[in-house]
């Protein structure tokens, strides 16, 4: 990789491009849970730390095509749960 380069991803709250360092990842853990895992393995997607993006991913219908799997909102709840008391 290039100095100075930062790779770039997608929101999956509000959809925004941003630096891969300035948002956390999300990682699909067997039995359908989320964790947030900076380098776990398998499919993942990626997150602000704002509440506003925590509260579109938690609308969001297209959750299962990022993660290629059904993602039930019991479980997204969960996850922003975790994040409030994290202090992200």
């Amino acid at each position: 990789m290039k100095r100075g380069h930062s790779p770039q991803r997608t929101c999956l709250g509000c959809g925004a491009r941003d630096d891969q360092s300035a948002l956390l990842r999300l990682v699909l853990q067997g039995g359908g849970e989320l964790s947030i895992d900076r380098r776990g393995k398998g499919r993942g997607g990626y997150l602000h730390k704002q509440e506003g993006c925590w509260q579109a991913f938690l609308r969001r219908k297209s959750l299962s095509r990022a993660f290629r799997a059904e993602i039930r909102r019991a479980a997204r709840e969960r996850l922003v749960l975790v994040l409030g008391e994290k202090g992200w």
